[in-house]
């Protein structure tokens, strides 16, 4: 029987910013740093894999250890952070006013809600709730 808890909840919201971030940076892909692409679509995708293990694991009732999930939450607060902050800076520069500019800012900014609410994810899971 599948088990809906306020941790399957946030674990869904994570997985479906994560969809939106990586359609974002579809329609964005910077041709800047090399750093800031390979951390952005490193951080999209990996998270995309792991939130679905996560996901499933929680809605048939079979969750991961409590400390791996609060590490797998932990550094996906700090790279998403990374992340967007990195795609700010880089969108930040563009001169042009475009719609190119404002996806990237967009990006940027719900990476960095996405790495917040990987901490608010962290401490939940550091509660114990489940």
């Amino acid at each position: 029987m599948a088990t809906i808890t306020r941790l399957t909840i946030v674990k869904f919201l994570e997985l479906l910013i994560v969809c939106i971030l990586i359609g974002l940076h579809y329609n964005s892909f910077n041709a800047g740093s090399n750093h800031t692409a390979m951390i952005t679509m490193g951080t999209f995708g990996g998270y995309l894999i792991i939130l679905v293990g996560l996901f499933a694991g929680s809605v048939m009732g079979t969750p991961v250890n409590r400390r791996v999930d609060l590490f797998f939450s932990l550094i996906g607060c700090v790279l998403f952070i990374v992340a967007g902050a990195l795609n700010i800076e880089f969108f930040q520069k563009v001169n042009y006013n475009s719609s190119f500019r404002d996806t990237g800012l967009a990006k940027g900014s719900i990476s960095i809600i996405e790495g917040i609410l990987f901490l608010v994810d962290a401490f939940l899971t550091f509660r114990g709730d489940a």
